[in-house]
């Protein structure tokens, strides 16, 4: 595949992109952002190397207690920083529906101020509103449903790797 026909397929996904948003009206944008931002939540959970906790504490003391206690310090940063992490994937996975709901509404009201001004004899008037309703209703539903599955299983994992810690005996 050239660099040409990636950047032309590239740039018809941008509009595909921009076309879906523009069809489901003002409150795509802030869906895009709760999408992308969830993404990015992910995303830093995902590409981290959480799987060495050794290496997250690089000052080493001649007292194996201390050293042992420092390690599990750095530990205990770094599940926090997912925990935090994973509640804002959980807030994102709420607010999305939300979102797709007042989209909803928005669409409705469009279609009756449309029908209002144009008469509801025209189906076009009817359907545009009805399309931007769904676009949004189904946007909403697809982020929030993918943010709370993304959060059960971070969670049943950072869940395990608490039982490990206990199990291992390394809880203070």
């Amino acid at each position: 595949m050239s660099l040409d026909s990636l950047l032309f397929s590239v740039r018809q996904f941008g509009h595909a992109i921009l076309g879906f948003i523009e069809l489901g009206g003002v409150v795509m944008w802030p869906l895009f952002a709760c999408c992308l931002w969830m993404l990015w939540l992910v995303s830093r959970a995902l590409f981290k190397d959480t799987g060495d906790y050794s290496k997250a504490m690089l000052v080493t003391t001649r007292h194996d207690w201390l050293n042992q206690r420092l390690s599990l310090l750095a530990l205990r940063q770094i599940q926090a920083q997912q925990y935090a992490d994973l509640q804002g994937v959980k807030l994102l996975a709420m607010v999305a529906p939300l979102l797709g709901l007042l989209g909803t509404v928005s669409g409705m009201i469009a279609m009756f101020d449309a029908g209002a001004s144009y008469g509801f004899h025209d189906p076009a008037v009817i359907s545009a509103g009805i399309s931007m309703a769904m676009v949004t209703t189904q946007t909403g539903l697809f982020v929030g449903l993918s943010g709370a599955l993304l959060a059960f299983f971070w969670q049943r994992k950072l869940n395990r790797v608490d039982t490990n810690l206990l199990v291992g005996g390394k809880h203070a």
